[in-house]
């Protein structure tokens, strides 16, 4: 009876334990990647997290309140360190160009934060290179662009999915134009994390 007995109470015992709730900071409503985080869009969840899972303790909420999304938070959501930056996109020397792609050339897991070459593809003969037309040269080939994914958005009704890249200034007026065209593919040279 002892041993039943010290079994049901270690039983409670876990079962309690793994229940305790905490304060999280909790998404509220969507905010777009890039935008600065108010008050309005946040609150703060009583939930029962594993230690492993990435959150950010209620009492510092207001720690959180005007930094940026660093990548598309999404409404009930619980909020992780990560998902917050207090970097301004782009940066000065940078441009941000959206990238039209179909399905079959996004790269598989395509995320924020990686990085990518973009590679300017022949057109049908009577589009010159962006390379030679805007003066573009990198050390994996002429008219090649290095540039980080910023955001990947949802295919849209035909399957395009918008690329949104952080590429340098001076090379933004030939990415667009060559993406603009469809003459554009991306070859990925690093993945974050």
């Amino acid at each position: 009876m002892l041993l039943v007995a010290l079994a049901v109470l270690t039983n409670v015992y876990l079962f309690q334990s793994s229940s305790e709730r905490v304060p999280v900071v909790r998404v509220a409503r969507d905010v777009p990647v890039g935008q600065e985080i108010g008050r309005a869009d946040l609150d703060v969840a009583q939930v029962a997290v594993d230690s492993v899972v990435q959150t950010i303790p209620g009492g510092r909420l207001d720690e959180v309140v005007g930094r940026r999304a660093a990548v598309g938070l999404k409404r009930g959501t619980l909020l992780a360190a990560s998902q917050v930056t207090g970097q301004v996109s782009p940066q000065p020397g940078q441009a941000l160009v959206t990238v039209p792609l179909k399905p079959s050339q996004v790269p598989a897991g395509l995320a924020p934060g990686w990085q990518v070459r973009v590679v300017f593809t022949p057109g049908n003969g009577s589009q010159a290179s962006a390379g030679a037309a805007g003066g573009v040269e990198s050390r994996a080939g002429a008219g090649d662009v290095a540039a980080v994914v910023d955001q990947v958005g949802e295919p849209d009704a035909e399957g395009t999915v918008a690329v949104s890249l952080l590429v340098a200034d001076a090379q933004s007026s030939a990415v667009a134009r060559q993406a603009a065209a469809g003459l554009v593919a991306l070859v990925v040279t690093a993945r974050r994390g």
